[in-house]
């Protein structure tokens, strides 16, 4: 098995954008293949000299922690100083709840509080605020935090899609639950012509629901699409760093 890269954990460990991650993966690279060939000038061995350039070139625990205050999104910076960035993501979820909830209460008093579109419609309410969970997770990530993983932004996007699914599935089981009682209300010959009209509102309502909840979690991921694929193309060029670095891997060498 191949060692690790003596820069793969300081990689892993700071959490600020991958631009400049790679700037910093680069410029102690950099740094290190100087003062190895200085210290090889001065008669040490290349080994000797290599594990030498790192024991001063790598970042320690603190050094990353000023780093990550230095490179700090300047959102991230104004959130934390005012404290917004622990309540960033339950404003967002609390905004699109309300907009769902009001939603669902117009499609309820359309279809009776016990009709079955009371329940379909509160059901949807919570996808609603699990899609906006998951989105606000994101974008926090990416604009306060500016750092989201590939593994936690695949499990985001797999769950993202996971609720649309959800809730266009919602959406056409109310519509088609409406259809079918307003059918069976008219083969009973219980259904007035002027009630056609409300049927068709709460099939329509009830569609409208589920198709409105999953466009909205659909364009708010196209929304942070772009910086997804930005962060994604310097990710590749991170892990093309560690594969043609000239940094021959060692051990631990972090203060």
């Amino acid at each position: 098995m191949r060692p690790e890269h003596p820069l793969a954990d300081v990689e892993r460990s700071l959490a600020v954008p991958p631009r400049r991650r790679l700037d910093l993966l680069e410029e102690v690279d950099a740094d290190t293949e100087a003062l190895q060939a200085e210290l090889e000038r001065r008669g040490y061995g290349p080994a000797q000299a290599r594990r030498a350039a790192l024991r001063q070139t790598v970042p320690g625990t603190e050094t990353l922690a000023q780093l990550e205050a230095q490179h700090a999104p300047p959102l991230s910076r104004w959130a934390r100083r005012t404290g917004w960035i622990d309540r960033a993501e339950r404003l967002g979820i609390v905004v699109a709840t309300g907009l769902a909830g009001a939603v669902a209460f117009t499609t309820i008093l359309r279809s009776g509080p016990l009709g079955s579109a009371a329940v379909l419609a509160w059901l949807q309410v919570i996808v609603v605020a699990l899609l906006a969970a998951n989105w606000t997770r994101a974008a926090k990530h990416l604009w306060i935090a500016g750092d989201l993983r590939p593994d936690l932004r695949r499990q985001l996007w797999e769950r993202q899609i996971g609720l649309v699914v959800l809730a266009v599935a919602l959406g056409a089981l109310g519509a088609a639950w409406e259809g079918y009682s307003a059918y069976e209300a008219l083969a009973a010959e219980d259904f007035a012509v002027p009630a056609i009209g409300d049927a068709v509102r709460r099939i329509v309502s009830c569609a409208a629901l589920g198709f409105g909840a999953a466009i909205f979690g659909l364009f708010g991921w196209l929304a942070i699409t772009p910086r997804l694929i930005s962060d994604e193309t310097i990710e590749r060029r991170i892990s093309a760093f560690f594969t043609g670095s000239r940094l021959t891997p060692t051990s631990s060498t972090r203060r």
